[in-house]
Order: C-alpha cells, then structure tokens, then sequence
C-alpha cells in the first residue's frame, strides 16, 4: 500500500477518534458540570441590605502554601536579564529581542503573581484541576508503569531530554522507538492489552518558532511553547488546541520557598515563560477554567517536575524532586498517561460549553477545542444555546482580575418557530458580585414603570457556581509537619487570595449589534447619544444606576440603543457591600469626578459619563490635517482614554480641568482650536456645548437622600444634555473609523 494512501487512513481514523473523544466529552458534560460546577442559587432580589462577603482567606488546607514575595526580587528584577537560556525563546530572535522578551516576562509576572502562587501535594492539584478520580487514577496507572519501565528506557529518556536544550537538535533527533519521547515515556503507563488502541491525545513537539497567527484573536507574540498535548488529528499545535503546556529547561528549578515566578535568576526566567505561556493559553481559550502545565528543570536524574494549574484566582503547583530518578519515573509516565486519557473536562474545560473539533468555524483549526454550545441549567429544564464561535469582548489584559467573555449565539425557539439572537456572557467575579447583574437588570424589567426598558436586554437563563474556596489558614502543627519549614509568623504578612466565581448568563439580543464608535452615520451617533441620556434618566426613575458608563457597553443596533454590563449596577441609596467599600469599580477612562473620588454615586455620574463616551468617540475618531498630527497626538494623549497606567488620583484631576471654564491652552480649549482649524466647527461645537453641562459641581449641591430632589435635578440635566446634542448639524458632523 503507498505510503501516502496509509497515511490517509491513518489521519482519517484519527479524525473518527477525535469525533468520538467529541461525544463522549459531550455526553459526559452534564455529571462534570454537577461535580466541579456544582450550582448557586440566586439570593432575593432585595438589595435594601449590604451583601455578607466572607474575608479573604489564605490557602493552606492539606499542607499546601501560598508563598511569600521575595522582597530582592522585587526590588531587582531584570536581574533575571544576566543570561538567556537557549530554550527561553524562539531561536530566530536576536539577543536584543530575547532580553526583552525576558524583561517582559519578568515585569509581568512581579506585577501580577505576587500573592496568587499556591504550592500543594501533587494530589491536591490534580484534584482541583479534575476531582478526585483522577488522583485515583493516577495510582492505578502507577502500577502499570513500574513493570514496564526498564533501564535502557530510562537511559533514552535521559538523552532526548538533554537534547530538547540543543538548539539544534530536530523533532527527530527526539524520538524513541519512533516516538516522541514525551508519548513515549507515556506508553509505559498503557497496560499491554491497550497497546494497540489509538490515542485521541498526545504530545509533539513545537518546532521553534512561534504559533501560527490568529489574526482573528490577536494571537501575534513570538514564543516558543516547547512541547504540547494536543488532539493527534491536528496538523499542528495552534494556540486553540494546546490541551497541556509542556516546557524544558536543563537550568536549576527556581526556589520554591518564595514565589518561584519572581526572582533575580536564570533560573526563575524559563519558568517565567512557562507561566506566560500559559497564561496565553487562557486567555486564547478564555471559556477554559484551568491551563495545566508541566515544567521540566534541570539535569540528568535530578530534574524536578514541575506540575501547575492556571485559572482564574490563583496559579496553583506541585514538584517531583528527582523526577527522572527510578523511584520517580512511575509516577512520571502515569501522570504524562494520565493526561493524554483524561477527560476533556478533567484537563480544565468548561463542563458548562460542549466543544466542537471536527468542523471549527473559519478562523480555527480541525483538533481546536472551539465551544458550540452552552448548556445552561433551568428549573423548566437546560437551556442550550448555540453558538456562532464569535468572541464579542476584547481578550482580557491581566491575570487574576475581573474577567469576561461575551460569545454570539442562538437559541431555538420551540416548535420549530425559528430561532433568537443571543449573546452569552461568562464571569469570574468576586463573590460580592455573584447574581448582581440579574439582580439589577431583573430590577429594571419589573418596576412599576411603562414602557418596558428597551436599552436594557433581558435575561433568559443564567446559572452561577462558586469556584473551590482558598483552603483555610493552616495551624501550627501543620506548619511544623511540612518539608520546608517556616514560622507561623512568616504567615501573617501574606496577601490573601480572594476567590473568584462562575457567572454564565444568556441575553435576549438583537443581532449584528455593535459599539457607539461604529455607528453607520453621524445622525444616528447623535440619536444615540440623545437616547442614552435619556436612557440614564429613565432606569433612575426605576431607581437603578448604571455606574459603568463606558464605550464598551453602549451597544447600537438597529439604530437602537443596547446599553449593557449592568453588574456593578445599584439601586438608589444601597448600602455598599463590604467588598465593595473604599474601591473604585468601573471602567477607569470614563468614570466621573465623584466616583474616581469613590463618593457615594448618584444619577448625575452616569451623564457626567456618557459625556465622556461621547467625547471618547469624537476625538478618536477624529482625523486631524498632516499639519496638526503632532500637536493632535500629544493632545490626545492628555485624555488617557485606555491607558490603565494612568492612577484614579490623576485621573480625577485631569477629568476637573476639563470642565473648568475659560480655561486657555486647555485639553478642552486645544481639542476645539484643532477641530476648528481643520473645519470641523461642528464638533467642536458639539464638544463646547456637552462641556458646558452644569457638571461635576451640580451633584454637589444636591441632597442626596431625597430621591425627589435628585430626579428633579436630573431631569433638568438630562433636558440640557438633549439640547446640547440637538444643538448640532448632523449633516456636517462626519465619523471616520474608530
């Protein structure tokens, strides 16, 4: 038979493989959802008390460790510049870019690991990535290894793993019995009866250089993922189809008595990648829980195993000291095993999403673990939402922090009577947060108003589930049994985790929605901005505030305003939560004077807001004369739009300069000389008119406690927000592209 007609029906078995590994992934979803999601039912809709947030606690149940900060990392980081490591990047950079790449890793990894590191018993990671069945598994495939492995095994594995620090050495060059050596090693956990049987997963090397592109994700960065578990069927790795992060270094492991991300070696600068890397991962694949990673350090016998899970509260790891020792090397070929037959969502896949390989949408890869649909549990039975594998949020920024995603799809409607457009969007909140957002548009729909809130989408399923909490504070005899032992007192200075939690929630939406900057003409810009003054005014008359006024959630669509992401909504004078005092939540660039302040809020923040989204779109989407570029972009610069550097402090004193009037060679003063020079009188005009609001001082004179004194002043202020919008000639107002 040619070489190449076997090799055909090779891969088409692959593909029937990975099908199957599909469905029964699929099948299996709803018992994983239950075990490791279990869910939480909404509280009542009453938000006339502060909610009850349990304090920040530090992990340590089962002699696990959040680790202290390295105080001289911190302080000098770029020591981890005094030698690069072959395998820190790809091979094509130069030595400049290599360095910058590690000081990129390094300053990401201070700002973002302190006080998030979790060292625990291999047991307990595995347990929190895929329940216990897998620490059960584990041992059973032990066993099976111990027989199997022998000396001259151990020796090759020995050779291909010095060889993966080679840069010149090839995917070949790596291979025993035929095998990458990482499978390899793998095979030695199957029982002998499963020789023959074809596996889904496996790992392959990455050849150095970096992922291919996906320009539809922004996927754009020059790394090296060293090695992968990935779907057999796949051409190749991409950043949609990496199961589990595989990383080698023949340099010494970091300490691991500190955070081992921050530290001022060689050593901490492979794993820095290694984390990095996955943290690409997540953020590429964001409706994932967790991104596990296997990280090897060292030389010979005495490399040490590094094995973390990345998700959205903590990096959590465990070490095998000596992993390639005859001791170790069982567990090493079960746990590699181990992951190649574990369930898809045991590796830290949504159980909430089923997942489409076999025929991704244009943009993804055959074996990328694309979601296709949402299971959402109901009291009237699941509602299944498909999905388009259209990501409407923008990729998250940082680890650790307040992260959403918002996906497109489709739900039938019964009978067969076609179908509604829905967006789908999926949380990691602090528990404070937890059910605030249906609490608050619910609150919308039912009040006691007419007409129905056509600005605010309604809710058709939503489902919430507490993430495992932080183990609590370990006591002192804990602390003395543990291998690296320290005083109890070395424990009070350590930040907390705080936890983060699941919230899915499924939006009645009409399609083809897109942002305030996007709009299809001047006229229906101005018609929108007019409406959603209005929009402020109206859900304060149901005693709601929105409180997060910004570019990314005004919506337009059908020439109809969407305003959207009511989660840190409230209702008029409720009291604050305890997570939520003395912080300042929203979106930083168009937050009003008073709220950067962290002042109680009122109505009048929300219009002092939307002023700023209007002001956001006319001065980015403007396009100054050749002759004005420079001075345009310094100009442009002052209004830190999108800049998260910029402090709420300096940000609020910027914000008061803008309305102070008369004020020469202002930001205000020199945007409108430069719209006018360019003759776009109509936007400055348009800018002069919205600044020339009775804002930020109004709010000040206002009793805050008398709801009738505050709806009669917003009426007023909403009545001239309108006129300073109608004050202007659309038909000489010309948007250019955001």
């Amino acid at each position: 038979m040619p070489a190449l007609q076997m090799k055909t029906r090779s891969h088409l078995k692959q593909l029937e493989a990975l099908e199957l590994y599909e469905k029964t992934a699929s099948d299996e979803r709803d018992a994983m959802a239950r075990s490791i999601l279990p869910g939480e039912e909404p509280p009542s809709a009453s938000l006339s008390a502060p909610s009850s947030d349990p304090p920040p606690v530090v992990p340590s149940a089962s002699f696990s460790q959040l680790l202290p900060t390295d105080s001289e990392a911190i302080k000098y980081p770029n020591k981890t510049l005094i030698s690069v490591a072959a395998t820190g990047v790809i091979g094509s950079l130069t030595t400049s870019e290599r360095k910058e790449q590690r000081s990129e890793d390094a300053q990401y990894c201070a700002r973002h690991f302190a006080g998030h590191v979790v060292l625990s018993p291999l047991n307990v990671v595995l347990a929190r990535m895929g329940t216990s069945a897998l620490v059960d598994k584990l041992e059973e495939l032990k066993k099976a290894a111990h027989a199997q492995i022998d000396a001259t095994l151990e020796n090759a594995v020995l050779a291909n793993f010095s060889k993966e620090s080679i840069s010149s050495s090839t995917p070949v060059d790596r291979r025993i019995d035929d095998r990458y050596w990482l499978a390899r090693l793998a095979d030695a956990a199957l029982k002998p009866a499963a020789d023959g049987s074809l596996l889904v997963l496996d790992y392959f090397p990455t050849p150095a250089e970096k992922l291919p592109e996906q320009k539809r994700h922004g996927y754009m960065k020059k790394r090296k993922y060293d090695a992968s578990l990935r779907p057999s069927a796949a051409n190749g790795s991409t950043i949609s189809n990496i199961f589990v992060n595989v990383e080698f270094t023949n340099t010494d492991p970091p300490n691991v008595t500190s955070n081992p991300l921050i530290g001022a070696t060689q050593n901490v600068g492979k794993y820095q990648q290694a984390i990095t890397n996955a943290d690409a991962l997540l953020t590429f694949q964001p409706t994932r829980l967790s991104v596990p990673t296997l990280s090897f350090h060292g030389k010979g016998k005495n490399t040490k195993l590094f094995v973390s899970i990345l998700s959205c509260d903590r990096f959590e790891f465990a070490v095998i000291d000596d992993c390639f020792d005859s001791d170790n090397f069982p567990t090493v070929s079960a746990l590699l095993h181990l992951f190649r037959i574990a369930s898809l969502y045991q590796l830290g896949y949504n159980p909430l999403f089923i997942y489409n390989f076999i025929s991704p949408p244009p943009g993804f890869s055959v074996g990328d673990a694309v979601p296709s649909y949402v299971v959402l549990p109901a009291a009237q039975g699941a509602v299944k939402v498909r999905l388009s594998g259209k990501c409407l949020s923008q990729l998250r920024l940082t680890p650790f922090q307040r992260s959403t995603v918002v996906l497109e799809g489709e739900l039938d409607e019964p009978d067969g009577k076609g179908s509604t457009h829905v967006v789908v969007k999926m949380s990691f909140i602090a528990n404070g947060r937890l059910w605030r957002e249906k609490i608050i548009v619910d609150a919308l729909h039912t009040a006691d108003v007419q007409p129905a809130p056509a600005y605010a989408p309604k809710i058709l399923a939503a489902f919430a589930a507490r993430a495992s909490p932080p183990p609590s504070l370990p006591n002192d005899s804990e602390i003395l049994q543990q291998k690296r032992k320290r005083p109890a007192s070395a424990l009070e200075d350590l930040p907390a985790i705080v936890p983060r939690h699941l919230e899915i929630m499924a939006f009645d939406s009409p399609p083809n929605a897109r942002k305030l900057a996007y709009t299809s003409s001047a006229a229906n810009f101005l018609a929108v901005s007019e409406d959603l003054f209005r929009a402020i005014l109206d859900a304060f008359r149901r005693r709601v505030l929105h409180r997060d006024i910004s570019v990314n959630n005004i919506l337009v669509a059908d020439n109809m305003l969407l305003l959207v992401d009511w989660e840190i909504g409230r209702r008029f004078q409720e009291p604050s939560s305890a997570a939520g005092r003395g912080t300042v939540t929203g979106t930083l660039d168009t937050m009003s004077v008073a709220s950067l302040a962290n002042d109680d809020p009122l109505p009048h923040d929300d219009i002092e807001s939307a002023v700023y989204v209007v002001l956001k779109v006319l001065t980015q989407t403007f396009v100054p004369p050749v002759d004005q570029e420079r001075k345009w972009a310094k100009t442009l610069n002052n209004y830190f739009w999108d800049n998260s550097d910029v402090t709420p402090e300096t940000l609020r004193d910027l914000r008061i300069l803008l309305w102070t009037r008369n004020l020469k060679k202002s930001t205000a003063d020199t945007t409108m000389q430069i719209f006018r020079s360019a003759g776009d009188a109509t936007r400055a005009q348009l800018v002069l008119s919205l600044l020339s609001l009775p804002l930020p001082d109004q709010r000040d004179l206002i009793d805050s406690s008398d709801y009738d004194a505050v709806l009669s002043s917003l009426e007023g202020l909403v009545e001239q927000a309108v006129a300073a919008v109608r004050s202007v000639d659309a038909s000489s107002l010309i948007l250019s592209s955001a």
